[in-house]
């Protein structure tokens, strides 16, 4: 997953805390995130299984493991220049992960403990996008 993220304003803005499905690995972000995008390329719909990965970006600086963080096994995928995913070990939900670069942390929104923030801000590679996904009304798309 790629794209240029737009910064989230900043207020007091409460921590937010994630875990895997076991519970093994848990997070906190502190710090509001820089954004919120539903990515639709084949890459993001392999590894979720779904029409599209739901994916908060943040600051590496901002999160923090709280738990288990020798229980998420990270793996990126050979032929792609910056594509990544991770897992936990004990129970496969996809977890945080740094991007290659380390500049980024790719959040999956459905580990989130609670609401976050902010609702999606817009759908990326949408060129890419399934035939059988309902549409986003009223969401920026960007091919």
């Amino acid at each position: 997953m790629t794209g240029t993220p737009t910064h989230v304003e900043e207020h007091a803005m409460p921590s937010l805390t994630g875990s895997c499905l076991c519970g093994a690995v848990t997070y906190r972000i502190d710090g509001a995130p820089l954004d919120f995008v539903l990515c639709h390329c084949t890459r993001c719909r392999k590894t979720t299984g779904a029409a599209f990965a739901a994916n908060l970006i943040a600051r590496p600086d901002d999160l923090t493991w709280t738990a288990g963080q020798r229980d998420v096994a990270r793996w990126d995928l050979p032929t792609a220049r910056s594509f990544a995913t991770a897992t936990c070990r004990i129970c496969g939900t996809p977890v945080p992960h740094a991007t290659r670069n380390g500049q980024l942390m790719i959040v999956p929104a459905g580990t989130l403990n609670g609401e976050p923030p902010l609702a999606p801000r817009r759908q990326i590679f949408t060129g890419s996008k399934a035939g059988w996904c309902i549409a986003v009304p009223g969401l920026p798309a960007e091919p």
